[in-house]
């Protein structure tokens, strides 16, 4: 208390100018109208810019959070995408749904590698399990090979290991696609019957005969046929419709109907 009434002593003359400035202005204002609207726009420029301020901060700091809702969404229409078996119906029951759809960050990623890996900030504790699919928004990624309660880590197209089941859009033949260099932007397309005839371009999509993925989820192009050893097959080198240089968000692929599955293949 004692400072402040030194603080007031000090600088009375200051204090007193600046309230009768305040009440010289308010008084012009209040009764010249041409100051009164110049200076209604000054004070909208001025608090025009504080809120826009105000508002881009908000904005960034719940980027975040926005993300995360979009991922979310775009999962949930991952799930009646592929789920719908091609229905024109906008309701879909989700309780019929055949696959779910996880999504995760990647946190880690090889590509440069011989066997490449992604990790994922998904484990046990989210659902995500061994053997489980894991795709993005371009097309295949890989496969879930090792699980925590936290994290997984996924073998990727792009190690020696991984074959996915393919299939052509055009005449609906069935291929194994691989890796089989060392460019992450590539793999190989085998078993193509010789009857068929294949040009730049042609798209390949999952086939649906995996457990993993469901069908007509993208693979890639072919870029070129190439020379095959093989007598019976040819085989071309396919553009990966995945980026796996750019991959930040996947989704995990559940089968609900594994479980019912697996028991049928255990009492063959």
């Amino acid at each position: 208390m004692y400072s402040l009434l030194n603080f007031l002593k000090k600088y009375n003359n200051i204090l007193l100018f600046l309230i009768l400035e305040v009440l010289c202005i308010i008084m012009l204002v209040n009764n010249l109208p041409y100051q009164k609207r110049k200076l209604t726009k000054v004070g909208n420029a001025i608090s025009g810019r504080f809120f826009k301020t105000k508002t881009n901060c908000t904005n960034y700091f719940s980027l975040k959070e926005e993300n995360q809702l979009m991922v979310e969404h775009n999962a949930l229409l991952m799930s009646q995408l592929y789920n719908s078996d091609n229905d024109d119906s906008v309701l879909i029951d989700s309780s019929s749904f055949e696959f779910r759809f996880i999504p995760a960050k990647v946190i880690n990623n090889s590509i440069y590698n011989v066997n490449n890996y992604l990790l994922i900030d998904k484990g046990r504790n989210d659902g995500i399990e061994k053997d489980m699919g894991v795709i993005c928004e371009k097309g295949v990624v890989g496969k879930v090979v090792n699980v925590t309660e936290h994290y997984a880590s996924v073998i990727s197209m792009l190690h020696p290991y991984t074959v996915v089941s393919a299939r052509f859009t055009d005449n609906q033949h069935i291929a194994n696609v691989t890796w089989g260099n060392r460019d992450y932007r590539f793999g190989t397309v085998n078993d193509i019957p010789l009857h068929l005839k294949l040009e730049k371009g042609d798209t390949l999509v999952t086939s649906g005969f995996s457990n993993i993925y469901p069908a007509d989820i993208m693979i890639g192009t072919i870029e070129e046929m190439l020379e095959s050893d093989s007598k019976d097959f040819n085989t071309a080198k396919i553009r990966f419709s995945t980026n796996f240089s750019t991959l930040r968000h996947v989704f995990v692929i559940e089968n609900l109907n594994q479980a019912e599955i697996d028991s049928l293949t255990l009492n063959q």
